[in-house]
């Protein structure tokens, strides 16, 4: 999701920063002579204000719906579905069983740390049963 969002601000931020290639010198733009001038001056960059304004907005718009979307997407496609935590005992301040579903068959983990070993693969059908 991060990701998107920055490639569309690095995508904004190159086309706002675009020069032109044939351009060998730069000359200084001239000094608004009048006063309607300094009044169209401000009228444009009020413009650039309200078009990042939109940007933004969208960005953000973007973003909520990508993040509110994620979750029934998975499903929708087909995936999802087929790893399930059935149960989650802790056994320390770090240290955790987790019993997961993959499939038809079950893995008993260990955690630590953020680490998972996997310890044995449970028939669930069998546990259901008893």
């Amino acid at each position: 999701m991060r990701s998107v969002a920055l490639q569309c601000c690095s995508c904004v931020i190159s086309v706002l920063s675009v020069r032109t290639s044939y351009a060998s010198e730069s000359t200084p733009l001239p000094l608004p002579a009048n006063a309607q001038e300094v009044l169209s001056m401000g009228l444009g960059t009020f413009r650039v204000l309200i078009a990042l304004a939109i940007i933004v907005c969208l960005i953000i718009a973007i973003r909520w719906v990508i993040k509110r979307g994620s979750g029934s997407l998975g499903t929708v496609m087909g995936q999802g579905t087929s790893i399930e935590i059935i149960e989650r005992k802790a056994l320390g301040a770090k240290q955790a069983l987790v019993l997961v579903r993959v499939k038809d068959k079950g893995v008993l983990l260990h955690q630590v740390k953020g680490n998972l070993t996997p310890l044995c693969e449970v028939d669930l059908q069998e546990s259901q049963q008893e």
